[in-house]
């Protein structure tokens, strides 16, 4: 069945107005037809089977009628990747939220090729994720920040780790509850940040076996988490 992101509350019988662009997708995309059934979810209210009301020429409702899904909690896990050209950045995006990232923090590093993020853009990339993997949620974007400042906005409580790209000299298996992977670009991290990063006392970690590019580095780092093969290990 179909899913649909909806920022607005959702409860029985509440009459949702869909946008133009949602319109556009479920009747031209989707072929979807007054009374037809769809799932939606906003992220707070679980998800719920609705049915769309249609009142006139393009203008569509979307009405609740059953809950299907109690909300769940996403368990922190940030994915901290350095912008990197478009396309793969979408890609990123894309992965992260299929593999159940619960924060994205954009870093605009030393050796970064691109300087800004169309974060319109970027949300959209994240709602249709979303709405294709059936999340009950959205994965948190933040602003792009620089080393420092994301240093200075992570939460006390996070364990913070880093990919190398040549160093052997990794860290032992480390078991946390909140981590964060920072992700550097095409170039790697400069000495500078290097040494930023490990006076935060941040965890090296290394795939040994080749140098990978900065989006497929950034979907291993969390695939091997999530399913438990990669130093570190959750509990």
């Amino acid at each position: 069945m179909i899913r649909l992101y909806l920022p607005f509350p959702l409860t029985k019988n509440n009459s949702i107005p869909l946008n133009e662009e949602q319109y556009h997708y479920l009747y031209h995309v989707m072929r979807l037809k007054p009374d037809d059934k769809l799932l939606c979810f906003n992220g707070v209210d679980g998800e719920w089977e609705a049915s769309i009301d249609a009142q006139g020429k393009k203008k569509w409702y979307v009405i609740p009628q059953k809950q299907t899904r109690f909300q769940n909690v996403t368990p922190f896990c940030a994915l901290c990747p350095a912008l990197i050209k478009k396309d793969n950045f979408d890609l990123v995006l894309q992965k992260a939220t299929e593999l159940n990232v619960s924060d994205i923090y954009p870093l605009k590093l030393d050796r970064s090729v691109v300087a800004t993020l169309n974060m319109k853009r970027a949300e959209s990339i994240l709602i249709e994720a979303s709405e294709q993997c059936e999340r009950l949620d959205l994965p948190r974007l933040h602003p792009v920040m620089n080393l420092k400042d994301f240093l200075k906005n992570l939460p006390k409580d996070v364990t913070l780790f880093y990919l190398s790209e040549r160093e052997n000299n990794v860290s032992q298996t480390i078991s946390c509850q909140k981590p964060a992977f920072v992700v550097g670009p095409e170039g790697g991290f400069t000495p500078e940040e290097l040494t930023i990063l490990s006076q935060h006392k941040a965890y090296m970690i290394h795939f040994p076996e080749t140098i990978l590019r900065a989006e497929t580095a950034s979907i291993a780092t969390i695939s091997c988490w999530q399913f438990g093969q990669f130093i570190p290990n959750k509990k």
